[in-house]
């Protein structure tokens, strides 16, 4: 067993075909083919069901790929280390934040762990629905700090923060005599929302009303500065809006069958099966503890 032999046994069970695994490997379907047989007769075990159009993993072969991933980014972790050491370069982290975390605890966490890697690189970028994962897929980000907007198999995550997300509008700006807010209400009026900053995949934004007005702006210092003249409505991270709040000048509205207020969870997010840099995990384990 190889380890050219573990990525094509691999990369068919990721890809569902050998043509398609000796196309992203720059390999021939026969060399690709003859690396997962060879695997089979080492271990007289069967792998891979070929009956039909697609192979499929047998219980065998799952078994076998979930230690082979974990093998395989061992190595991978291995072969980055041996690099970064040849080369004695700094340790450098790209760190994805939505905007939504700018958040006290979460900004003094990174501070402390600069502080304690001083000769780190940090690249701090934001991005906003499809945004925020498409740097990890295309291997630009090594982290995300961003709440659950796509997570699945393909990613780990640790919850390490919430966040209060309310909704509010400039004083007077829309009546509110004691009773919810009707959708018919703010319909006609600016419903003012984060746009998309991925280029791929772009996802529609949650918690809106059907058939309303939107105005897209591309942080939340413009959306505040729109609420705050009057200009439209909104859901905004409490924190950031704590002194309009007590001065009077934005107030909460409660609209019916709508999510005025509500805690969202912030997760630290990575690629699952990309190998992670030295700085990576140390990132990972202090908001682990």
């Amino acid at each position: 067993m190889n380890h050219e032999q573990l990525r094509a046994f691999v990369a068919v069970a990721r890809l569902g075909s050998f043509r398609a695994a000796a196309l992203h490997l720059n390999k021939t379907q026969p060399t690709v083919s003859a690396s997962v047989k060879t695997l089979e007769q080492q271990f007289s075990i069967l792998l891979f069901n070929r009956d039909a159009y697609r192979p499929s993993l047998t219980a065998e072969g799952e078994a076998f790929l979930s230690k082979a991933k974990s093998l395989l980014k061992q190595a991978n972790e291995l072969e980055l280390l041996g690099h970064e050491l040849a080369q004695g370069a700094d340790p450098v982290l790209t760190l994805t934040l939505s905007p939504m975390c700018y958040l006290p605890p979460l900004v003094s966490q990174i501070q402390g762990f600069g502080q304690s890697h001083r000769n780190m690189q940090l690249t701090l970028g934001t991005g906003h629905l499809s945004g925020i994962l498409e740097p990890l897929l295309k291997q630009q980000s090594d982290l995300a700090l961003a709440p659950n907007i796509g997570l699945d198999g393909r990613f780990d995550f640790i919850e390490v923060s919430q966040i209060t997300m309310i909704t509010v509008a400039a004083k007077g700006y829309i009546e509110q005599a004691g009773g919810s807010i009707k959708h018919s209400e703010l319909r006609t009026k600016p419903h003012i929302l984060l746009a998309d900053s991925g280029s791929e995949q772009p996802l529609d934004n949650v918690n809106v009303i059907a058939g309303g007005q939107r105005w897209f702006v591309n942080d939340y210092h413009l959306k505040k500065e729109l609420l705050l003249a009057g200009m439209g409505w909104a859901r905004i991270p409490e924190h950031m809006i704590k002194q309009e709040l007590q001065q009077g000048l934005l107030v909460p509205l409660k609209v019916e069958q709508f999510a005025s207020s509500s805690q969202v969870p912030i997760y630290l997010i990575k690629l699952r099966e990309r190998a992670d840099k030295e700085i990576v995990r140390a990132f990972w384990q202090s908001f682990s503890q």
